[in-house]
């Protein structure tokens, strides 16, 4: 995950020191939409989940 890490929109300075990115969801949300793939929606977080949006180029 880490190959996205410039890809990301947002930085949690916890999340990036325990996992080297700065959001987990975002560049999972990146690495599912394969390569060429963009941030749809950057990290939203609550109490109970954190998710974020991708696109694939195809």
């Amino acid at each position: 995950m880490q190959d996205f890490e410039a890809s990301c929109a947002t930085r949690s300075t916890r999340i990036a020191s325990l996992y080297g990115v700065g959001s987990v969801a975002e560049a999972a949300a990146l690495a599912a939409a394969g390569p060429g793939g963009t941030l749809v929606q950057p990290r939203i977080a609550t109490a109970r989940v954190t998710c974020a949006l991708a696109r694939s180029s195809s």
